[in-house]
């Protein structure tokens, strides 16, 4: 600082320009010129590819996106058409399950229709057949019963 305080108090300057700034400038240009190709300019070509490389991976994932949603699209469609068969299908089976149910259920009726009216045959077959035989026990059944009511034996 003492030095800087020197010379502007000396009223002098503190850069003195002379021929020494056009080798300054000559180095300087020099130097910018080999940095420029061995530097700057790889440097700046591999900016370029990466952006380029960003810029084609950012288009290639928008691509995969479109066509992801295409074919999620695609199955969506196919998958509500397979439920669709699907539902006519399973409408198709119940109904055919409900006329099996109904036919088995015919079925069951009929036989139980006809068990029951060969029980009530065979009953009514056996209760003529009972009756014809209390009818021939009626005489004997009445003179048992009076003899017990009156105690004594009637004929």
């Amino acid at each position: 600082m003492t030095f800087l305080s020197t010379a502007l108090l000396a009223g002098g300057s503190i850069i003195d320009l002379d021929g020494t700034i056009l080798v300054q400038l000559g180095l300087f240009f020099v130097a910018y010129l080999i940095l420029y190709t061995l530097v700057f300019k790889p440097m700046i070509a591999l900016f370029a590819a990466r952006e380029e490389a960003i810029d084609g991976a950012k288009e290639e994932a928008r691509r995969l996106v479109a066509e992801a949603d295409g074919l999620d699209a695609d199955f969506q469609a196919k998958l509500d058409a397979v439920r669709a068969e699907a539902g006519s299908q399973r409408d198709a089976l119940r109904k055919e399950g409900a006329q099996r149910e109904a036919q088995i259920l015919a079925e069951a009726r009929a036989a139980t229709d006809a068990e029951l009216e060969a029980a009530e045959k065979k009953l009514d077959a056996e209760a003529a057949r009972l009756r014809k035989e209390l009818d021939a026990k009626i005489p004997e059944l009445a003179s048992e019963i009076a003899s017990r009511l009156l105690a004594r034996k009637v004929v």
